[in-house]
C-alpha cells in the first residue's frame, strides 16, 4: 500500500500525459497482487477523496489500448468496484462504462440491475397492490444515458457478455414488461436485443419494432428474432417491393421464397436483390440447401452461366455445390477458373471436383497427369495445391540432381512438396540442409508424415557429427521461425529451452490450428512442458500461467489440471468456451465443474450456473447432465447452449478439434423439453420452433410422425443434415416427407436433393422408383454413408437398369458419382470395371469409408494392378498407396506384409484404421509398425491393437511417441538408418542447442 502510494502519483501523471502503456501494466499488476483485504480496503474507502481518485484512474485505464494480458485485471477491479456501489452516479457509471467490456460473464451475471436506474427509481419503490408496471402504465424513469454508456461500448463485448446484460434488462423491477417499453429505452439497448432470449423477444409488438425500422438491418438477428421483426416490417401492399428489400438489407435473408416472390420476382441473376441474398449464403445467414436458394438456382439455370462473365459468376460460387454436372459443362474454362479461388472451403462433391480438375487440369490422376507438359510450364503450376501424392509422382518424374540450389528448389514452389528422402539425405552441408528443411515448413501445402519422420530422423543422425562442423554455419539461418519447433518430435521436447518453449506457446497463442495439426499425444506432451516452463511441478498454477497458456489449456493432464484452483479455473470458464480440450482435461474439468466452489451439484443448478457452463456443460458425464433442474434449462437457455455448440463445431479450430460424439449428452440436455413431465403424460408433440430450439435427433419416431405438416416443411432442412437420427426416425420423418410430395416415383431431382440422408428411411421398392439418371441425384446418394448393404444394390442397380449402361461402361465420373453405393455391386460384378477408369476414380474414392466387404476390396484393389492401372504393388512408390486410400485394406496379405518403410508410410491414416483387424496383425511386423508416422500410429484403432502380439503393440506405442519408448528386440537398421534414441546425451543436447541458436 506505502510503494503504490509512492509511486501512484509518478505512474499516473505519465498516464495523463502520455497514456503510457507500461505504466498501465505496473499499476494493474500492483493492484492485482495487491492482498485481498488490502484491495478491498482500497476499494472501501468510497468516502475518501483516495477512492474517487482510484475510480477516475479506473476509467482512465478503461480509455488506453489494454493488453490482454491486463484485461482480466481490469475486469476483477471492475467487478468489485460495482458491486460494491450498487448507487454509483450517472456520470461516474458512464466514466466506468469502458471497463464493461473487460467484466467475465460470471460477474455480468451478479450484474446489480440497479445500476441501469436512476437514484430516483430506487427511491420510488411500489406501493402493495400497484400493478402499474405489468399494465405499462405509469413507467418509471430510465436511466439512458446509462444504457446509452453501455450501448456504445457494445462492440466490445462478446456475444456471452452481451446475453448477460440482455437478460439483466428483464428484471420486472426496472423497466417493467418488454411491451411497455417506450422507443427511447429501445434504443438504447438496441445492441442487446438481438441476444434477448426468444420468448422475451417476441413480445415487442409492432409498433415497436417500426419504430426501429432504420436499425434492424444492422441489429445482427439470428434467424427467430429476424422472423418476428420482418412479419412487422415487410408490407407486401408496398408498390416498390425492390426499394422494400433492398431496406431490409441482410433481414432479407430470412424471407420466404413466397415472401420474396410477392415483394420483387426473381429474374436476374445479377440483380440487386439476388445479389443480396447470395451475400446471405456467403456469410451463412441462407442455408445453401433451402428453399431460397432453389429458387436462386432456378434463376442461373434459366438464364444459362454462359451469359456470365467469369468475374460475375463468382459471386455465385456459395451455390455451387447445388448445381448439376450438365450446367458446369457448359461453362467455358476461364469462367471455371475464374470461380476456383472462390471456392475454397466449399462442400462440392466429388463428382464436381473431378469434372472440374478434368477440365482445368486434363490430366489430374496419377496415370493421366501429363507430367512432360506440366514440367515444361512450370511457373504456371509453382503454386497450385498440389496433393502430395501428385507432388511426389511430379518430384520423381523431374528426376532432380542432386547439386540443386536453395533458390532451384525455391522456384519450384509447392512441387517441392514432393521432395524425397533421398534426396533430403544426400544435401552434405548441414546449412544446406537445414534451409531446405525451413523452405518445405513454409510451403502452405505442408510437411507429408513420412517426409517429416525423414527430416528428424536424419537431423538425428547428423547429429552424431563433429562440434566444429556446426560452427561453421552463418547467421542468415536465424530467421527460423518456430512452426519448426513446433513440429519437434516428443522425444526432443522434454529437451527444448526455455526461451524457445516460449516462442513456441506465442506460436500456438496466435495460431492455435497449427496446434491442432499435431497428435493428441504430441498437443499433451507439448501443454505439460510449456507449463513446466512456466510452473514447476508441485507449485500452483497461476491466473497468469493459464493466461499465457492459451490454448494449451486444454490438453494438460488430470494431475497438472488439478493443480489449478477451482476458483481460478471458474474465472476462466468463459475462455475454455472457445479451445479444443482434449479428453484427459475435459473429463476432469466435468468433475471439478460440479465440485462446491465452482458451480457445485448439478441437481442444485440454476438457470446461471448453466449459462456460465455454457458448451462446457458437455463435459460432465451424461448422468449429472441428467440431473440439472428442468427449471434451470428453459428452451431458451437451451436453444443457446445448442446454438453455441454447433457453432463451435462447425468452426475451423472446432472442425480441427475433433472429439467425442455427444449424442447421448445431448439427448440427456433435452430430456425435459421432448420427454413428458410425468409417466401417465403423453409424449408433447413438436412444431417447427421446438426442432430449432433443440434438434431433430432429440424426437422419437413418434413425435416426428404426428407434427403438424406445415411444422415439419418449415424444418425440413434440418431433418435432411441431422447426422443423429437413427433407422426408425428416418422412417417417420420420411413418412412425413411423402405426405408433402406424394410416393417417391413422383419425386423431382430438386426435392431429392434436398431430402439427402432422409431418403434411408424409404423401403427397397420406394428406392427402386427414385429417378436416378441426374446427375446430382447420384451423386447426392453417392455420398450417403449409411445405406444397408440391400440399399446399396437397390440403388446402384436401379441406376444401371435406367441408364442403360453395363459395369463395364462405367467411366470414372460414374464412379466418383456412384461413391458409397459402389459397394453395392457383387464382386463378380466388379471385376467388369474398367482398371484405366477406376484407377482415376481411386483418389475420390479411397478418400471414403467404403462399406465393402473383404472379398469386394480384395477385387477393387486387384482392379488397380492389371495393366490399366498401377502396376504390381511391389513398384509402387508411396505416392500410389496415398492416392488409392481405403482401397489399400483390400490389397492381399502377401503383398501388403512385403511392403518397404517407405510404401508403408504412404498409407493413408484412414486406410490403416479400415484394415480389418485380424488382417492388420497378420501382414504387419514390429519393425513394420515401428517404421509407422506418429499420425499413422494414432489412427490404428483398439480393435486392431486387441489383435497384435505384445512386440506389435509395444512397436504401435513407440511410433506414437515417435521413438520415445522402443519396442523389445527393436531392430536398429531400418530404411532410412534410424539410430536408436537411447544414444547419449550430449548429441541430444546439441541438437536443442543448435535448433535454439537458429531462433
Amino acid at each position: 500500500m506505502e510503494l503504490l502510494a509512492c509511486f501512484s502519483p509518478v505512474l499516473w501523471d505519465l498516464l495523463q500525459r502520455e497514456k503510457s502503456v507500461w505504466a498501465l501494466q505496473i499499476l494493474v499488476q500492483a493492484y492485482l497482487h495487491m492482498p485481498p483485504e488490502n484491495l478491498q480496503q482500497l476499494v472501501l474507502s468510497a468516502e475518501r477523496e483516495a477512492a474517487q481518485g482510484f475510480l477516475t484512474l479506473m476509467h482512465f485505464l478503461g480509455q488506453l489500448q489494454v493488453p490482454p494480458s491486463e484485461e482480466q485485471a481490469l475486469g476483477r477491479l471492475t467487478a468489485l468496484l460495482l458491486q460494491r456501489y450498487p448507487r454509483l452516479t450517472s456520470q461516474l457509471f458512464i466514466d466506468l462504462s469502458p471497463l464493461i467490456p473487460f467484466l467475465a460473464v460470471s460477474d455480468l451475471m451478479r450484474f446489480p440491475p440497479s445500476l441501469l436506474a436512476n437514484d430516483s427509481v430506487q427511491q420510488s419503490c411500489r406501493e402493495p397492490g400497484d400493478n402499474s408496471l405489468e399494465q405499462g402504465q405509469g413507467l418509471r424513469p430510465i436511466a439512458l444515458p446509462r444504457l446509452a454508456a453501455i450501448r456504445d461500448y457494445s462492440p466490445g463485448m462478446r456475444p456471452e457478455q452481451k446475453e448477460a446484460l440482455a437478460r439483466r434488462l428483464l428484471a420486472p423491477e426496472l423497466f417493467g414488461e418488454v411491451p411497455a417499453w417506450p422507443q427511447e429505452l429501445l434504443w438504447a439497448v438496441l445492441p442487446l436485443l438481438p441476444h434477448l432470449p426468444l420468448e422475451n423477444f417476441l413480445q415487442l409488438s409492432p409498433h415497436q419494432i417500426q419504430a426501429l425500422e432504420d436499425s434492424w438491418p444492422a441489429a445482427g438477428l439470428g434467424p427467430g428474432h429476424a422472423r418476428h421483426v420482418l412479419r412487422s416490417l415487410v408490407n407486401q401492399s408496398v408498390q416498390d417491393g425492390e426499394e422494400q428489400v433492398r431496406r431490409l438489407g441482410p433481414l432479407a435473408c430470412f424471407l420466404s421464397p413466397e415472401e420474396l416472390q410477392s415483394l420483387v420476382p426473381l429474374n436476374d441473376p445479377m440483380g440487386p436483390v439476388e445479389r443480396g441474398l447470395l451475400e446471405c449464403a456467403a456469410n451463412g445467414t441462407l442455408s445453401p440447401q433451402g428453399r431460397v436458394a432453389y429458387e436462386l438456382l432456378g434463376v442461373l439455370r434459366s438464364s444459362g452461366g454462359a451469359v456470365l462473365s467469369p468475374r460475375e459468376l463468382r459471386v455465385w460460387a456459395p451455390l455451387f455445390p447445388q448445381l448439376g454436372l450438365r450446367f458446369l459443362q457448359e461453362l467455358s474454362e476461364p469462367q471455371l477458373r475464374a470461380m476456383l479461388p472462390a471456392l475454397q472451403g466449399t462442400s462440392v462433391t466429388p463428382a464436381q471436383a473431378l469434372l472440374l480438375l478434368e477440365r482445368l487440369l486434363p490430366r489430374h490422376g496419377l496415370l493421366q497427369l501429363d507430367s512432360a507438359a506440366l514440367l515444361a510450364d512450370r511457373r504456371h503450376y509453382r503454386e497450385f495445391p498440389w496433393s502430395e501424392q501428385q507432388a511426389q509422382f511430379l518430384w520423381k518424374k523431374m528426376q532432380m540432381p542432386t547439386n540443386l540450389t536453395l533458390r532451384n528448389l525455391q522456384a519450384m514452389g509447392t512441387l517441392a512438396g514432393g521432395m524425397s528422402c533421398e534426396f533430403l539425405q544426400q544435401i552434405n552441408s548441414m546449412a544446406d540442409f537445414l534451409e531446405v528443411v525451413y523452405m518445405i515448413y513454409q510451403l502452405p501445402t505442408g510437411v507429408r508424415g513420412s517426409l517429416r519422420a525423414c527430416i528428424w530422423a536424419e537431423l538425428q543422425q547428423r547429429m552424431t557429427m563433429p562440434e566444429p562442423e556446426l560452427a561453421t554455419l552463418g547467421p542468415e539461418l536465424s530467421g527460423l521461425d518456430t512452426k519448426l519447433l513446433l513440429d519437434l518430435p516428443v522425444q526432443l521436447m522434454d529437451r527444448l529451452s526455455n526461451e524457445s518453449i516460449m516462442l513456441v506457446i506465442e506460436l500456438v497463442r496466435g495460431a492455435p490450428e497449427q496446434l491442432l495439426a499435431l497428435t493428441p499425444l504430441h498437443r499433451a506432451a507439448l501443454a505439460e512442458r510449456a507449463l513446466q516452463n512456466l510452473a514447476p511441478k508441485e507449485t500452483t498454477v497461476s491466473r497468469e500461467v493459464l493466461e499465457t497458456l492459451g490454448p494449451l489449456i486444454g490438453f494438460l493432464g488430470i494431475e497438472s489440471t488439478r493443480r489449478v484452483p477451482l476458483q481460478i479455473l471458474l474465472a476462466h470458464l468463459s475462455q475454455l468456451q472457445g479451445f479444443c480440450l482434449g479428453e484427459p482435461f475435459a473429463t476432469e474439468l466435468g468433475w471439478l465443474l460440479s465440485q462446491e466452489p465452482i458451480l457445485g451439484k448439478p441437481e442444485l443448478w440454476s438457470q446461471d450456473e448453466v449459462e456460465q457452463a455454457g458448451r462446457l456443460v458437455f463435459t460432465l458425464p451424461t448422468e449429472a447432465i441428467s440431473l440439472i433442474p428442468r427449471e434451470a434449462l428453459s428452451p431458451e437457455t437451451l436453444e443457446r447452449l445448442l446454438e453455441k455448440q454447433q457453432i463451435w463445431e462447425q468452426s475451423r479450430v472446432g472442425q480441427l478439434c475433433g472429439g467425442p460424439q455427444l449424442a447421448s449428452k445431448k439427448a440427456a440436455l433435452v430430456a425435459g423439453v421432448v420427454r413428458p413431465a410425468a409417466e401417465d403424460l403423453p409424449e408433447p408433440v413438436p412444431n417447427c420452433a421446438d426442432v430449432r430450439g433443440t434438434f431433430p435427433a432429440a424426437w422419437s419416431a413418434t413425435q416426428i410422425a404426428e407434427m403438424e405438416l406445415s411444422d415439419f416443411e418449415d424444418c425440413l432442412a434440418l431433418f435432411a443434415g441431422d447426422p443423429g437420427l437413427g433407422p426408425e426416425e428416418l422412417r417417420a420423418a420420411m413418412g412425413k416427407a411423402k405426405q408433402l410430395w406424394g410416393p417417391p416415383r413422383g419425386f423431382r431431382p430438386e426435392q431429392i436433393l434436398q431430402l439427402g440422408r432422409l431418403l434411408i428411411g424409404l423401403g427397397e421398392r420406394e428406392l427402386q422408383e427414385l429417378m436416378l439418371v441426374d446427375w446430382g441425384v447420384l451423386s447426392t446418394l453417392g455420398q450417403i454413408a449409411d445405406w444397408s448393404s440391400i440399399q446399396l444394390r437397390v440403388v446402384v442397380s436401379s441406376f444401371l437398369r435406367q441408364s442403360g449402361r453395363h459395369v463395364s461402361h462405367l467411366d470414372f465420373l460414374h464412379l466418383t458419382a456412384l461413391g458409397y453405393t459402389l459397394c453395392g455391386l457383387r464382386p463378380e460384378e466388379l471385376q467388369h470395371i474398367s482398371s484405366w477408369e477406376f484407377s482415376q476414380a481411386a483418389l475420390f474414392l479411397g478418400n471414403l469409408h467404403l462399406q465393402c466387404s473383404e472379398e469386394q476390396l480384395e477385387v477393387l484393389a486387384q482392379l488397380l494392378v492389371l495393366p490399366g492401372g498401377f502396376g504390381p504393388v511391389s513398384n509402387w512408390g508411396p505416392e500410389i498407396f496415398t492416392e488409392i486410400g481405403t482401397i489399400a485394406a483390400g490389397i492381399p496379405d502377401l503383398a501388403l506384409s512385403a511392403l518397404l518403410q517407405e510404401q508403408i508410410q504412404g498409407l493413408t491414416p484412414l486406410a490403416i484404421s479400415v484394415i480389418p483387424a485380424p488382417k492388420f496383425a497378420v501382414v504387419f511386423s514390429p519393425t513394420q509398425l515401428s517404421s509407422l508416422t506418429s499420425v499413422q500410429a494414432v489412427a490404428v484403432t483398439p480393435e486392431q491393437m486387441a489383435f497384435l502380439s505384445p512386440e506389435q503393440r509395444r512397436a504401435v506405442a513407440w511410433a506414437r511417441h515417435e521413438g520415445k519408448q522402443s519396442p523389445e528386440q527393436q531392430s536398429r537398421s531400418t530404411a532410412w538408418g534410424l539410430q536408436n534414441w537411447s544414444q547419449p546425451c550430449w548429441t541430444l543436447a546439441l541438437t536443442i542447442c543448435f535448433l535454439g541458436s537458429l531462433l
